[in-house]
Protein backbone atom coordinates (compact mmCIF):
# COMPACT_ATOMS: atom_id res chain seq x y z
CA UNK A 1 0.00 0.00 0.00
CA UNK A 2 0.88 3.62 -0.81
CA UNK A 3 2.79 4.57 2.31
CA UNK A 4 0.85 8.15 2.05
CA UNK A 5 -2.40 5.83 2.11
CA UNK A 6 -4.34 5.35 5.68
CA UNK A 7 -7.50 3.34 5.54
CA UNK A 8 -10.77 4.67 7.55
CA UNK A 9 -12.76 2.03 9.13
CA UNK A 10 -16.45 3.70 8.28
CA UNK A 11 -19.43 2.58 6.26
CA UNK A 12 -20.32 4.73 3.47
CA UNK A 13 -23.70 5.83 4.34
CA UNK A 14 -26.67 6.23 1.94
CA UNK A 15 -26.98 9.83 0.51
CA UNK A 16 -23.44 10.86 0.81
CA UNK A 17 -22.90 14.63 -0.40
CA UNK A 18 -22.16 14.67 -3.94
CA UNK A 19 -18.24 14.93 -4.57
CA UNK A 20 -17.18 17.41 -7.22
CA UNK A 21 -18.01 15.95 -10.70
CA UNK A 22 -14.95 15.73 -12.65
CA UNK A 23 -12.67 16.40 -10.26
CA UNK A 24 -9.12 15.88 -12.09
CA UNK A 25 -7.62 13.13 -9.61
CA UNK A 26 -9.55 10.55 -7.59
CA UNK A 27 -10.38 11.49 -4.58
CA UNK A 28 -11.15 7.93 -2.99
CA UNK A 29 -10.88 4.28 -3.92
CA UNK A 30 -13.28 1.99 -2.79
CA UNK A 31 -11.44 -1.13 -1.93
CA UNK A 32 -15.15 -3.58 -1.67
CA UNK A 33 -18.10 -1.96 -2.56
CA UNK A 34 -20.03 0.15 0.52
CA UNK A 35 -17.50 -1.64 2.66
CA UNK A 36 -13.93 0.04 3.88
CA UNK A 37 -12.89 3.82 2.40
CA UNK A 38 -9.49 4.34 1.41
CA UNK A 39 -8.47 8.03 2.54
CA UNK A 40 -5.45 9.42 0.97
CA UNK A 41 -2.84 11.99 3.09
CA UNK A 42 -3.08 15.45 0.92
CA UNK A 43 -0.89 17.14 2.80
CA UNK A 44 0.95 17.21 5.56
CA UNK A 45 2.20 20.53 8.40
CA UNK A 46 5.17 18.93 10.47
CA UNK A 47 3.47 15.85 12.08
CA UNK A 48 0.20 16.92 11.73
CA UNK A 49 -1.85 15.72 8.32
CA UNK A 50 -4.75 16.90 6.31
CA UNK A 51 -6.41 13.97 3.86
CA UNK A 52 -8.38 14.20 0.92
CA UNK A 53 -11.25 13.28 3.28
CA UNK A 54 -11.14 16.65 5.08
CA UNK A 55 -10.80 18.73 1.38
CA UNK A 56 -13.97 16.67 0.38
CA UNK A 57 -16.26 17.83 4.31
CA UNK A 58 -14.68 21.56 4.02
CA UNK A 59 -15.82 21.86 0.11
CA UNK A 60 -19.16 20.74 1.54
CA UNK A 61 -19.31 22.48 4.90
CA UNK A 62 -17.15 25.72 4.64
CA UNK A 63 -18.71 28.87 2.55
CA UNK A 64 -15.58 28.83 -0.07
CA UNK A 65 -17.34 29.00 -3.29
CA UNK A 66 -15.40 28.56 -6.81
CA UNK A 67 -14.75 31.33 -8.34
CA UNK A 68 -15.60 32.55 -12.07
CA UNK A 69 -13.80 30.65 -14.34
CA UNK A 70 -11.74 28.51 -11.83
CA UNK A 71 -11.61 25.22 -12.66
CA UNK A 72 -12.70 22.49 -10.19
CA UNK A 73 -8.81 21.04 -9.61
CA UNK A 74 -7.87 24.83 -8.90
CA UNK A 75 -10.75 25.34 -6.34
CA UNK A 76 -9.80 21.84 -4.85
CA UNK A 77 -6.47 23.16 -4.34
CA UNK A 78 -7.36 26.46 -2.62
CA UNK A 79 -9.68 24.62 -0.39
CA UNK A 80 -6.55 22.56 0.85
CA UNK A 81 -4.29 25.90 1.22
CA UNK A 82 -6.95 27.22 3.57
CA UNK A 83 -6.59 23.88 5.53
CA UNK A 84 -3.05 24.41 5.49
CA UNK A 85 -3.65 28.26 6.90
CA UNK A 86 -6.30 26.47 9.86
CA UNK A 87 -3.77 23.87 10.45
CA UNK A 88 -0.54 26.91 10.76
CA UNK A 89 -2.40 28.63 12.92
CA UNK A 90 -3.61 25.99 15.18
CA UNK A 91 0.40 25.11 15.90
CA UNK A 92 1.31 28.39 16.20
CA UNK A 93 -1.70 29.41 18.59
CA UNK A 94 -3.36 26.71 19.80
CA UNK A 95 -1.69 27.26 23.15
CA UNK A 96 -2.71 30.72 23.62
CA UNK A 97 -6.34 30.97 22.76
CA UNK A 98 -9.35 29.10 23.91
CA UNK A 99 -12.40 28.86 22.22
CA UNK A 100 -15.99 29.32 23.17
CA UNK A 101 -19.26 28.42 22.47
CA UNK A 102 -19.64 32.12 20.87
CA UNK A 103 -16.12 31.33 18.99
CA UNK A 104 -18.19 28.33 17.30
CA UNK A 105 -21.00 29.47 16.92
CA UNK A 106 -19.57 32.15 14.52
CA UNK A 107 -18.44 29.72 12.26
CA UNK A 108 -21.39 27.44 12.72
CA UNK A 109 -23.52 29.84 11.50
CA UNK A 110 -21.67 30.76 8.70
CA UNK A 111 -21.82 26.83 7.93
CA UNK A 112 -25.63 26.70 8.48
CA UNK A 113 -26.58 29.63 5.69
CA UNK A 114 -24.27 27.57 3.19
CA UNK A 115 -26.17 24.01 3.76
CA UNK A 116 -29.98 25.83 4.17
CA UNK A 117 -31.20 24.80 7.09
CA UNK A 118 -30.64 22.77 10.55
CA UNK A 119 -32.08 20.15 9.24
CA UNK A 120 -29.82 19.64 5.64
CA UNK A 121 -26.99 20.34 7.71
CA UNK A 122 -27.70 17.13 10.09
CA UNK A 123 -28.38 15.19 6.91
CA UNK A 124 -25.12 16.15 5.36
CA UNK A 125 -23.35 15.29 8.68
CA UNK A 126 -25.20 11.85 8.41
CA UNK A 127 -23.84 11.25 4.81
CA UNK A 128 -20.21 11.29 6.52
CA UNK A 129 -21.11 9.39 8.99
CA UNK A 130 -20.05 12.38 11.54
CA UNK A 131 -21.87 12.99 14.87
CA UNK A 132 -22.43 16.93 16.22
CA UNK A 133 -18.89 15.92 18.30
CA UNK A 134 -17.46 15.08 14.99
CA UNK A 135 -18.37 17.80 13.52
CA UNK A 136 -17.36 20.43 16.38
CA UNK A 137 -13.72 19.05 16.10
CA UNK A 138 -13.42 19.12 12.37
CA UNK A 139 -14.03 23.03 12.66
CA UNK A 140 -12.37 23.33 15.70
CA UNK A 141 -9.49 24.68 13.32
CA UNK A 142 -11.07 26.50 11.69
CA UNK A 143 -13.22 28.34 14.47
CA UNK A 144 -9.58 29.05 15.92
CA UNK A 145 -7.83 30.53 12.86
CA UNK A 146 -10.89 33.10 12.60
CA UNK A 147 -10.69 34.14 16.28
CA UNK A 148 -7.11 34.36 15.79
CA UNK A 149 -7.58 36.49 12.91
CA UNK A 150 -10.03 39.10 14.90
CA UNK A 151 -7.68 39.28 17.51
CA UNK A 152 -3.98 39.17 15.98
CA UNK A 153 -4.99 40.58 12.21
CA UNK A 154 -5.61 44.39 11.37
CA UNK A 155 -8.65 44.79 9.82
CA UNK A 156 -9.33 47.78 10.00
CA UNK A 157 -6.84 49.90 7.94
CA UNK A 158 -7.07 54.03 6.89
CA UNK A 159 -7.01 54.82 3.07
CA UNK A 160 -5.44 58.02 2.27
CA UNK A 161 -7.52 60.13 0.29
CA UNK A 162 -4.80 60.92 -1.94
CA UNK A 163 -5.02 57.22 -2.77
CA UNK A 164 -8.77 56.75 -3.63
CA UNK A 165 -8.55 59.82 -5.48
CA UNK A 166 -5.62 58.43 -7.20
CA UNK A 167 -7.57 55.41 -8.24
CA UNK A 168 -10.63 57.41 -9.05
CA UNK A 169 -8.70 59.09 -12.18
CA UNK A 170 -6.31 55.84 -13.00
CA UNK A 171 -9.15 53.21 -13.01
CA UNK A 172 -12.72 54.40 -12.57
CA UNK A 173 -13.38 57.11 -15.39
CA UNK A 174 -11.20 55.32 -17.66
CA UNK A 175 -13.50 52.20 -17.06
CA UNK A 176 -16.86 54.49 -17.37
CA UNK A 177 -15.25 56.11 -20.33
CA UNK A 178 -14.66 52.69 -21.96
CA UNK A 179 -18.02 51.41 -21.43
CA UNK A 180 -20.02 54.81 -22.72
CA UNK A 181 -21.42 55.72 -19.02
CA UNK A 182 -21.55 58.90 -16.99
CA UNK A 183 -19.27 59.13 -14.14
CA UNK A 184 -20.52 59.74 -10.74
CA UNK A 185 -18.19 62.35 -8.98
CA UNK A 186 -15.08 61.66 -6.74
CA UNK A 187 -17.76 62.45 -3.56
CA UNK A 188 -19.83 59.85 -4.61
CA UNK A 189 -17.69 57.05 -5.37
CA UNK A 190 -15.47 57.70 -2.13
CA UNK A 191 -16.88 55.56 -0.25
CA UNK A 192 -17.46 52.28 -2.39
CA UNK A 193 -13.34 52.55 -3.61
CA UNK A 194 -12.26 53.33 0.01
CA UNK A 195 -14.06 49.84 0.44
CA UNK A 196 -12.40 48.25 -1.97
CA UNK A 197 -9.44 49.08 -1.61
CA UNK A 198 -9.37 48.66 2.08
CA UNK A 199 -10.19 44.71 1.04
CA UNK A 200 -7.12 44.99 -1.42
CA UNK A 201 -4.75 46.22 1.34
CA UNK A 202 -6.36 43.86 4.25
CA UNK A 203 -5.91 40.88 1.35
CA UNK A 204 -2.33 41.80 0.69
CA UNK A 205 -1.15 41.89 4.52
CA UNK A 206 -2.60 39.13 5.67
CA UNK A 207 -1.64 36.99 2.58
CA UNK A 208 2.06 38.06 3.72
CA UNK A 209 1.57 37.66 7.42
CA UNK A 210 0.57 34.13 6.94
CA UNK A 211 2.84 33.15 4.50
CA UNK A 212 5.53 34.56 6.63
CA UNK A 213 3.82 32.37 9.65
CA UNK A 214 4.08 29.26 7.05
CA UNK A 215 7.57 29.41 6.93
CA UNK A 216 8.02 28.41 10.12
CA UNK A 217 6.72 25.26 9.53
CA UNK A 218 7.39 22.25 7.12
CA UNK A 219 4.56 21.75 4.93
CA UNK A 220 4.38 19.00 2.33
CA UNK A 221 2.04 19.03 -0.35
CA UNK A 222 1.56 15.10 -1.43
CA UNK A 223 -0.77 15.71 -4.15
CA UNK A 224 -0.56 16.96 -7.63
CA UNK A 225 -1.52 20.04 -8.76
CA UNK A 226 -3.41 20.52 -11.86
CA UNK A 227 -1.58 22.98 -13.15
Amino acid sequence: MDTHEITIGIHLAVGRPRMIAGILFPLFLLLQPGAILVDKIAAQVNEEIITVHDIERAIVFFPQQRLDGESEGNFYFRVLGDLIHHKVIALEYGDEFSLGEEDFETVQTQILQKAGSLEKLLAALDGFAMTWNDFEAFIREKVLFEKVLREKFPMELAIPFAEIEEFFNREYLPSQLRLGLEPQSLAEMTPQIEKHLRKLRVEKQLASWLSDIRSAYKVEIKLRSPQ
